[in-house]
């Protein structure tokens, strides 16, 4: 079932509606009601019932006066007593309204049932409107509206007390009376400054309150009715702090406290004051067992309160407001003293109303996460209790321009945006964060009770906190708690570090960690300027161009061509072993953006000075975010550089080698691509030489030939390395597809050790030669040998050494160092076939007028003997 929004069962009063909410309506104010001046929501007494939701204390409030002024039993002397804006003026205007204008509310069912005391007056003295200098005291003012000013006129000019006698044969003529005080706190204080001024006896005004309490408490059909706040955060100095004490004091021994607005009667209250109409009754239980089942099914996921079914019944009596955003405002933001209780949250939810019933977005309830932080009248609502400092956190993270909460939204895709998921928790979050109370935090199961409602998945709200505290800059996180602050988190902290990092710094870091990260399997060349960089020579080789030649820039294809064809000066022979690998700028972007972040947080982590302004759980935070940026590096090289080029048969060939999926490093990578594509070959057969590497004609090539075709014609397969050749060779001979010569003997259908400087025979040709080797060694000679093949050695008798035959070969030869290939397939090989056990020592004497430099001396060679398990015995650098 689809809950109706809440826009389309409740019914704003008119000036929300229209969007033209006069602040002024949510001030009562007692004294403008007795000058006429009063907006028409508190002047007229009829509209002002219809605005006003009797709470039971209000109701007990009026019902103790009445019954007072009808001869009847009730407290005489009552004190009003709740927060700055927690209902005090709006009590008084109720008994006002209803003594003074009876007639005009009589049709009212509510009022109905309370009596009409006959001939009652009602009197009011508001401290904040009263001239302590040359005014009416509040006796003479009192006196004045009761219509026997001159009791009180000698004592009133003189500006002192008038005593018990007075005030008694005042209250005695006057009949059933009402005495109002509002405010009167106020007024003390500049009364007590104007009698030391005037040189008059201080404290007039608090012996006076003392005096009437004590005559009113002794009156039949009289009631006197003070509003005090409940503590001193209302005022602003020391003297409000002990006048209030002591009007305590003198007050508190015959007076009772009334408390007008208390526990789910705050929702009446302000659902009243704010609309018109709020629905059926059977909607409003729809809605609230929705969200009551909604809760249940989350268990634990949601605090204990909102599952209990007390629960459901709140949310029915705050409709269309959420409990959950009232409570915030009323417990958290109403601490505030400037924020003024009951009067700043219908103040605040007004301007709220009005913001939503024009957008009139699909919501049942009104919850705090729906509050429209970017709209500058609600801001400003909150902004002016904290500081102004506070505009620049909402701008960057909530709801400014480029604010971070929307865009990951943005980012996350429709089902974030449609719910405004990071927006509505960041928002969420921040209501919660503020108090003048300990209490400046939220948790996640109250999140998500500010966010959810029916239709969005429950597990979304973990998902975007958690992004919330990896992308906003004054989000905190600590245990399990969020919060916003006005200093900068971690993100804000590494984001400040990355600003100072160099675009230099960056590249010869990116350069750096592809050296360490290319791997050893093929001679890799870094960065190269220009063609000259990398060597003409029969070796496979990987290019790892620099970002500024690009696979989308021009000059990137331009270098490609100029590698591929020159070596210099001169031009490329060995084309075909040339592997090029280009950055797409895209992805290289987010590799420097990773780069820059890993910088930032290695910088934050060496900075002593800097790591300690951070918490122990910022310290940890920050050690996970380096170790994160440090693993993933590798990944973005490997994105990044993923346009490999190789020369094909119609000429350049290009390859998109896509997104990583297993760890490698940048040679394996290519490597193994190169073997997927059958670019590389690791096997070949004896007939693959034949097609390849022969023409029609020819019947013989050496084996260094066949080798190195395999570099220099474009388009041809390449060989991982002379053993691959050297292998099918050898078991090309052995089967009689391929034929070998060697110091002048042939070999065909033998065991064979071929080198590179063999000469390679087709079959066919070789049983050729073989049989004319065969007739020119003597007559009979191949009846004697029917198989073709080649007499092995003769007997030698027993005891008779045989002929070459040496048990221990110690070796030691100056090789040129492009011929070890060779020395493995000529040297090696046949000795280990013969089942040599064999130990090699490698000596190296190399010299170089630039230097060697310290990756090619350990990241390169000493890598190089760890990996293959050799040990190096002496090492020697000068």
């Amino acid at each position: 079932m689809i809950l109706p929004s809440w826009w389309q069962v409740a019914i704003p009063h008119k000036d929300i509606r229209e969007n033209k909410l006069n602040e002024a309506i949510f001030a009562a104010d007692l004294g403008d009601v007795i000058l006429g001046q009063a907006p028409q929501e508190y002047q007229d007494a009829s509209f002002f019932f219809q605005k006003t939701y009797l709470t039971s204390g209000l109701k007990s409030l009026l019902e103790n006066v009445l019954s007072l002024l009808d001869g009847g039993k009730g407290d005489p002397v009552i004190q009003v007593q709740t927060p700055f804006g927690g209902g005090k003026t709006h009590a008084l205007l109720v008994l006002y309204h209803f003594i003074k204008n009876r007639k005009k509310i009589e049709h009212l069912e509510e009022l109905s049932s309370f009596p009409e005391i006959k001939n009652a007056k009602v009197a009011a003295f508001i401290g904040t409107h009263a001239d302590a200098v040359s005014g009416k005291t509040p006796w003479g003012e009192i006196a004045k509206q009761l219509g026997h000013y001159e009791i009180m006129k000698d004592h009133d000019l003189k500006r002192i007390a008038p005593g018990k006698e007075k005030l008694r044969k005042l209250l005695e003529i006057s009949g059933p009376t009402l005495i109002l005080m509002d405010e009167i706190l106020e007024y003390i204080v500049k009364a007590n400054r104007a009698e030391k001024f005037e040189k008059i006896t201080q404290g007039q005004t608090l012996a006076f309150m003392q005096e009437l309490s004590e005559v009113v408490a002794a009156t039949e059909n009289c009631c006197l009715v003070i509003s005090l706040p409940s503590s001193i955060l209302e005022s602003y100095s020391e003297d409000a702090e002990k006048a209030l004490q002591q009007l305590q004091k003198i007050s508190g021994r015959v007076e009772a406290i009334y408390t007008p607005v208390e526990g789910v009667e705050l929702y009446e209250v302000i659902r009243t004051r704010l609309f018109e109409n709020y629905g059926e009754e059977k909607v409003r239980k729809q809605v609230a067992e929705s969200f009551f089942r909604l809760y249940q099914r989350m268990s634990s996921d949601v605090p204990s309160e909102v599952r209990e079914i007390s629960y459901k019944e709140r949310i029915e009596k705050a409709y269309p407001f959420h409990p959950e955003l009232i409570d915030v405002l009323y417990e958290r933001w109403g601490s505030y003293p400037t924020f003024q209780r009951t009067r700043g949250v219908l103040r605040l939810l007004g301007e709220v109303v009005a913001d939503l019933y024009k957008k009139k977005k699909y919501a049942p309830l009104i919850q705090s996460s729906l509050i429209n932080l970017r709209n500058q009248t609600i801001r400003r609502e909150f902004i002016k209790h904290i500081g102004n400092e506070f505009e620049a956190v909402i701008a960057s993270d909530i709801a400014g321009k480029n604010a971070k909460a929307p865009q990951i939204d943005k980012k996350m895709g429709s089902e974030y945006e449609n719910y405004n998921i990071a927006r509505g928790a960041s928002t969420s979050v921040f209501l919660y964060s503020f108090s003048a109370g300990e209490s400046k935090f939220t948790t996640l199961p109250r999140v998500r009770v500010a966010l959810l409602k029916e239709g969005i998945p429950t597990a979304i709200v973990g998902d975007s906190v958690a992004k919330l505290g990896d992308e906003l800059w004054y989000f905190h996180s600590e245990k399990n708690m969020y919060s916003f602050r006005n200093q900068p988190n971690l993100n804000r902290v590494i984001i400040d570090k990355e600003e100072t990092i160099l675009e230099d710094l960056i590249q010869e870091e990116i350069k750096s960690h592809i050296q360490k990260f290319t791997g050893n399997l093929m001679d890799v060349y870094v960065w190269p300027e220009e063609s000259s960089d990398i060597p003409d020579t029969k070796r496979l080789k990987l290019v790892i161009f620099d970002p500024d030649f690009s696979f989308q820039s021009e000059k990137g294809k331009q270098l490609v061509e100029e590698v591929f064809n020159r070596a210099g000066v001169g031009l490329r022979a060995f084309r075909n072993a040339l592997i090029l690998l280009l950055a797409d700028e895209d992805h290289y972007n987010s590799l420097k953006k990773a780069m820059r972040r890993f910088l930032a947080v290695k910088g934050i982590q060496e900075d002593h000075s800097l790591l300690e302004t951070l918490t122990s759980k910022g310290k940890e935070e920050l050690k996970e975010k380096f170790k994160d940026v440090q693993e993933g590096i590798p990944f973005k090289i490997l994105n990044a550089y993923r346009h490999l080029a190789y020369l094909g048969e119609q000429g350049i060939s290009w390859r998109d080698l896509g997104m990583p999926t297993i760890r490698q490093n940048l040679s394996e990578r290519v490597l193994q691509y190169l073997k997927d594509q059958e670019k590389l070959l690791s096997i070949v057969t004896p007939k693959y030489i034949l097609q390849k590497y022969f023409g029609p004609e020819e019947k013989e090539k050496t084996a260094r030939e066949i080798y190195d075709l395999s570099f220099k014609a474009p388009g041809m397969p390449l060989l991982e390395n002379e053993n691959v050749l050297m292998e099918a060779i050898e078991r090309g001979v052995k089967e009689g597809i391929l034929g070998l010569r060697e110091d002048g003997d042939i070999y065909y259908k033998q065991l064979v050790s071929p080198n590179i400087d063999s000469i390679i025979l087709r079959g066919d040709f070789a049983e050729e030669l073989k049989k004319k080797q065969a007739e020119e060694r003597g007559e009979g000679e191949e009846g004697k040998y029917p198989s073709g093949e080649l007499p092995g050695p003769p007997e030698i008798e027993e005891g008779e050494k045989k002929k070459g035959e040496v048990k221990r070969l110690n070796l030691k030869a100056i090789i040129p160092w492009d011929q070890l290939s060779s020395v493995i397939t000529g040297v090696i090989r046949p000795l280990k076939d013969k089942g040599g056990d064999l130990k090699i020592t490698v000596q190296i004497d190399a010299e170089s007028e630039e230097g060697f430099d310290r990756n090619t001396l350990d990241l390169k060679v000493k890598e190089t003997l760890k990996q293959i398990g050799g040990i190096i015995e002496e090492w020697d650098e000068e």
